[in-house]
């Protein structure tokens, strides 16, 4: 989905060529394959650290999150 709407959005303005079309997709396809390994990465990396301190990372994140929200309304 998202390589249909990157093509459609900011590729085919510009080039209509079915070779260039085909790159850029394969382009887009390899750096979403690179990022979601990186992201399982990382995740694989933080998970002994989360699963001991769940508690106050969720509690931290929370916090986060209604900061967030009173900063929108009040806004």
């Amino acid at each position: 989905m998202f390589g249909i709407t990157a093509l459609t959005g900011f590729v085919t303005p510009y080039s209509k060529v079915l070779w260039i079309l085909i790159g850029v997709e394969f382009l887009i396809a390899t750096i979403g394959t690179i990022a979601t390994f990186t992201w399982i990465g990382g995740g694989l990396l933080i998970q002994e650290f989360y699963s001991r301190h769940y508690r106050i990372i969720n509690i931290v994140l929370a916090l986060t999150l209604l900061e967030c929200i009173w900063s929108m309304l009040c806004t």
